[in-house]
């Protein structure tokens, strides 16, 4: 399947002066796994064309964990739709909590930097069918 799930650990320099993670940081993280789970779609590399709009829901201080999970969800001629969750979560106590979520589109570049086309997405429920 075509996904990508990471965790890490917020450390000083990803946080601004209150302690927690620049949102911009966490962009870069959800974007990192979009592409990833677009590159295993299309077996080529990708670029970001949109991220939808994002709102921080709640913060991920420092020392806390950041999980990111990136899912295909859809394709176009050249072009895939990633759903990106980002949450965080404290190790001491085992709370957890959604941070953000974005809709990314990434596009598969071929060798000369052109888009190229993927193969269509097909679902589990599709497959399964």
């Amino acid at each position: 399947m075509s996904e990508c799930q990471f965790t890490k650990v917020v450390m000083p320099s990803q946080a601004n002066s209150r302690g927690s993670l620049f949102g911009g940081a966490l962009l870069a993280m959800m974007d990192e796994a979009a592409a990833i789970a677009a590159m295993r779609h299309a077996h080529h590399s990708v670029v970001t064309a949109h991220m939808n709009s994002v709102d921080f829901k709640a913060p991920i201080h420092q020392g806390q964990v950041v999980r990111v999970c990136a899912q295909l969800v859809k394709t176009g001629r050249t072009s895939m739709t990633i759903q990106v969750e980002a949450y965080g979560e404290n190790l001491i106590t085992g709370e957890q909590w959604h941070c953000t979520s974005a809709e990314v589109v990434m596009v598969a570049m071929d060798a000369d930097r052109r888009p190229t086309a993927v193969s269509p997405f097909e679902s589990p429920d599709e497959t399964t069918s």
